[in-house]
């Protein structure tokens, strides 16, 4: 049992530490420096709570997902919701991974990253059906593996950097102002900032896309829910950290004039150093540069993929129960479901607009997800119900405050929230959901 509890808290880690913690924990820390470092671990401990109540409002009823929906919270379509967003999510990790990985040989161009895309789908498909009731062990040692290969990353990575830095001064003054920033207790908090850290807070804890509520209904009775997100919320919180000095590394030897700029970059060009890094590497023309590449670039897509194979389970067991099918049927539905969406993201346009979907809804997904915990009847306490309130209310103001602001940008951005109402719908259709249950 002991062995089973630690590979499903190193499984969490590894769904927790997304390809999103080396995009964005670096930019806040590049930002905002100590300051916002506390304030990500200040918001993510108190968000830590909506995990936890997750699983345990599963665990204790006994109950599926569905059936937890329709007899206790009376909210079927929240589950047809969260499973749109997980698509969604979903593919997006899968794009980014798999444009890293592409990255390597310098082919960023369609063909591709579509061909890569379909590798990690077999991938996923290999481990998801092959390992059946053991996926969870399975994932689990998924994480430990990306864990060391992080840790190895970091270790080769820094040594580069710095002999880099040794030789080349640009080098050496980006990867002090860097260094600098992040240690700083100077920087001033403005309030797109508290923005960002509460989205990566929400990533960081893997919110709103119900993962937790599924996973409850697995869990042993005797699993101590408290050490799962415990231990997982500090292990996350290291690895964020270590992510942060792997991608600074990275940026002062490949743009140690304008390295600086990647913490004020937009969510969407941040996206886009993945390539830029990966040519700046490969220019340098040396094993050391390509070594670095290779770790980086790898690194990247297993966070991608550590992130991407829980969804996708957690996609399969929605599709399963809701549609009566068997585990392989459904899961076969969601990969293919990403599939065509990760295609779509091949277009620039197109990816904007889900960008901006993404982003927008991630908050209002988080309100959506404590709506289950909040009407749990007596299965959670009156104090979870309203701690779940308060995280939902906040995550709805958030959701609300990023869509008006998205709404001041460009025409796709304007369409990814028009196409994210329809995350909304089902949300309407409770009543009639409901109806058509035995």
């Amino acid at each position: 049992m002991r062995k089973l509890t630690i590979l499903i808290i190193l499984l969490i880690v590894g769904y927790m530490v997304g390809i999103w913690t080396f995009l964005l924990f670096p930019q806040i820390l590049i930002v905002g420096g100590m300051k916002a470092l506390m304030l990500y671990i200040a918001i993510s401990a108190v968000l830590a709570a909506v995990p936890y109540y997750s699983l345990e409002a599963t665990k204790r009823s006994r109950y599926f997902f569905f059936e937890y929906l329709t007899k206790v919270s009376k909210t079927p379509g929240i589950g047809i919701s969260l499973l749109m967003f997980i698509i969604i999510g979903a593919s997006l990790i899968l794009y980014y991974s798999s444009l890293g990985i592409t990255s390597i040989v310098g082919k960023g161009n369609t063909l591709y990253v579509a061909l890569a895309v379909v590798l990690s789908l077999l991938l996923s498909s290999l481990i998801l059906f092959r390992a059946k009731e053991k996926s969870v062990v399975l994932m689990g040692w998924f994480a430990i593996l990306f864990l060391i290969f992080t840790l190895i990353s970091w270790y080769i990575i820094r040594n580069f950097a710095l002999s880099v830095a040794e030789k080349a001064v640009p080098v050496q003054f980006a990867l002090e102002t860097l260094t600098g920033n992040i240690k700083s207790t100077h920087l001033s908090i403005t309030f797109p900032l508290v923005i960002k850290i509460i989205l990566l807070a929400f990533l960081g804890l893997g919110l709103g896309f119900g993962f937790y509520i599924v996973f409850g209904t697995f869990l042993p009775e005797e699993t101590d829910s408290r050490a799962l997100i415990g231990a997982g919320y500090v292990l996350q919180l290291l690895i964020g950290v270590l992510a942060t000095y792997i991608v600074v590394y990275s940026l002062a030897v490949s743009f140690p004039g304008t390295a600086i700029l990647y913490g004020h970059a937009t969510i969407n060009k941040a996206t886009g150093y993945i390539v830029k890094i990966a040519a700046a590497l490969t220019e340098i023309k040396s094993m050391q540069a390509k070594t670095v590449l290779y770790l980086l670039m790898i690194s990247v897509y297993l966070a991608g993929m550590t992130t991407f194979i829980p969804l996708i389970e957690t996609a399969g067991h929605i599709i399963s129960e809701s549609m009566q099918s068997s585990r392989n049927r459904a899961i076969s539905v969601a990969l293919t479901g990403v599939f065509a969406v990760s295609l779509i993201l091949t277009s620039r346009y197109l990816r904007t607009l889900f960008l901006a979907l993404f982003f927008s809804f991630l908050g209002i997904m988080v309100a959506v997800e404590t709506l289950p915990l909040i009407l749990s009847g007596n299965i959670l306490s009156k104090r979870a119900k309203l701690y779940s309130s308060v995280v939902g209310i906040c995550g709805l103001l958030v959701g609300i405050s990023i869509t008006v602001r998205t709404l001041s940008l460009g025409a796709w951005e304007k369409l990814g929230i028009v196409a994210g109402v329809v995350l909304l719908v089902p949300l309407l259709l409770n009543s009639v959901l409901l109806k058509t249950k035995p």
